[in-house]
């Protein structure tokens, strides 16, 4: 009896360290126009927060993902590891309020940001036998020539 015990103490001990792992160190965040153009101050407050952010160590990973037609972006900020600052970030964030008329704007948070997705020049190089070649992400280099 007291070995099946303590088996359910160690499993309720690994169940409450992993889900105590699985915590949300990054934000989604989306700023767009709705036909007219973005909100231009509820932009500038946006960047500003995320820009003191960098800047005082709180998020140590901003990726952009995409940019809208009539302004603004969609982005992920991943924490620093060395911050507890980083719910108040967020917090700093969900305060600013655009006009809905004439933007979108939603704040997510994930558990990490996804790897930033690697962009090439569009070099490229001649080949002895006469052909070219481009550059391969995520590396860059240019491909083997045939």
């Amino acid at each position: 009896m007291n070995k099946s015990k303590l088996h359910l103490f160690f499993m309720l001990l690994v169940s409450l360290s992993t889900s105590a792992m699985a915590v949300n160190n990054a934000v989604e965040i989306t700023i767009g126009g709705k036909g007219p153009a973005v909100d231009a101050l509820a932009f500038r407050m946006v960047q500003r927060t995320i820009g003191n952010a960098i800047t005082n160590g709180i998020i140590d990973n901003f990726n952009v993902s995409g940019y809208g037609k009539e302004g603004g972006y969609s982005a992920c900020a991943q924490a620093s590891p060395f911050t507890k600052s980083f719910p108040a970030f967020v917090q700093q964030l969900r305060t600013i309020k655009p006009n809905l008329n004439t933007t979108a704007y939603s704040l997510h948070l994930t558990t990490a940001c996804p790897q930033a997705t690697a962009f090439c020049t569009q070099d490229v190089k001649r080949c002895p036998n006469g052909s070219f070649v481009g550059r391969i992400a995520p590396s860059c280099q240019f491909a083997a020539c045939l």
